[in-house]
């Protein structure tokens, strides 16, 4: 009886959830177990989109930068940084991989010339070793 009650109250289907879960573990996993993960979830989505809307303004839609901000501004939805980046322009992708690719010169260029210094101390140092073996 209680079962019923649980289950009546949750929107995601406990089927699905407890297929997921299924799918990860090799452990048995209870109906109670689906139900509970089933309501985080749901609870998890709701405020979730209910700070995206707050991000909206109140507007009338939620958006994908809407979604991209919450995530980037609230720690704690960090793990889903990867998969809502914030949206770039084209011409701002080009200035970031114009200064990559200019900070990867320079490193180059200082690692070279760093190399070229060390063996010409090298060869300085052996230089003068020489000198005071003989």
């Amino acid at each position: 009886m209680e079962d019923m009650k649980l289950t009546s109250k949750v929107v995601i289907p406990v089927g699905r959830i407890q297929t997921i879960m299924k799918s990860t573990s090799d452990e048995v996993v209870s109906r109670e177990s689906s139900i509970i993960m089933s309501k985080a979830a749901e609870l998890f989505i709701r405020t979730f989109t209910q700070e995206c809307y707050n991000e909206t303004k109140f507007g009338k839609k939620i958006d994908y930068r809407h979604l991209s901000a919450v995530v980037h501004d609230e720690e704690k939805y960090g793990f889903l940084r990867d998969i809502l980046p914030k949206k770039i322009t084209v011409l701002e992708f080009r200035e970031i991989m114009e200064q990559k690719n200019a900070t990867e010169l320079r490193t180059a260029e200082d690692t070279s010339s760093s190399d070229d210094d060390s063996s010409s101390t090298e060869d300085t140092a052996s230089e003068g070793s020489s000198e005071h073996i003989d």
